[in-house]
């Protein structure tokens, strides 16, 4: 029973950072879609979904974890307007990017500029 030869790269990157790095590509673009991170993996959606429960994660938690970092990213800028950011975060409006900037910092993106990048 011959077995599949290993890639050495693919062997030494998880699939969560594979995933996380191709949910920043296609937040970039301006879509991000479990559909289309399964298909760049030539794996099914569920595939995906089952792979990475074993990793102990979800696909809405890297979404999540990586819109996060991106956010403090695009804070740094403070000439970046909020609405611009939530836009490229692929929020559909400055609200639901303030009610998810809170929840991960505890405070609104606007009180974490004037607070922490004066």
């Amino acid at each position: 029973m011959a077995s599949e030869p290993v890639r050495p790269e693919a062997a030494r990157v998880s699939l969560s950072a594979r995933v996380s790095s191709l949910i920043s590509v296609q937040l970039t673009r301006g879509k991000v879609g479990v559909e289309m991170v399964a298909s760049q993996l030539h794996m099914s959606r569920y595939t995906l979904h089952k792979k990475l429960k074993r990793e102990g994660l979800t696909f809405a938690s890297l979404l999540e974890d990586v819109r996060r970092k991106q956010a403090l990213t695009y804070m740094q800028d403070k000439t970046k307007p909020l609405v611009e950011i939530a836009e490229q975060l692929g929020f559909s409006e400055l609200s639901a990017f303030s009610r998810a900037f809170k929840r991960w910092m505890g405070t609104s993106p606007a009180e974490y500029r004037s607070l922490r990048l004066s």
